[in-house]
């Protein structure tokens, strides 16, 4: 599983990685890729600036503005619930 957070090195954009990297700690997860995407021309390839941090999961746009709480990337990452949102390609 690949995550991707894109933003450009906000504190909003900081916590959401470590928060990532907490969770999947957690979880005691081995097959997890973690990158942040901080180049403005590949975050305007799915958001805007405005909407930054976002968070892409294996290219699936899961969350923009806001940072998921710990329940939902536990759920996420465990493949308990699956984020219903749109496809990027």
């Amino acid at each position: 599983m690949k995550f991707e957070i894109l933003g450009t090195g906000c504190y909003n954009c900081v916590k959401l990685e470590t928060l990532i990297d907490e969770v999947v700690e957690q979880l005691g997860a081995t097959n997890f890729e973690i990158e942040r995407v901080s180049d403005e021309k590949q975050v305007l390839q799915y958001m805007s600036l405005d909407e930054i941090p976002g968070l892409l999961i294996d290219g699936i746009l899961v969350s923009t503005r806001n940072i998921p709480s710990r329940e939902t990337l536990v759920e996420w990452l465990s493949g308990v619930s699956v984020p219903g949102t749109q496809q990027v390609n």
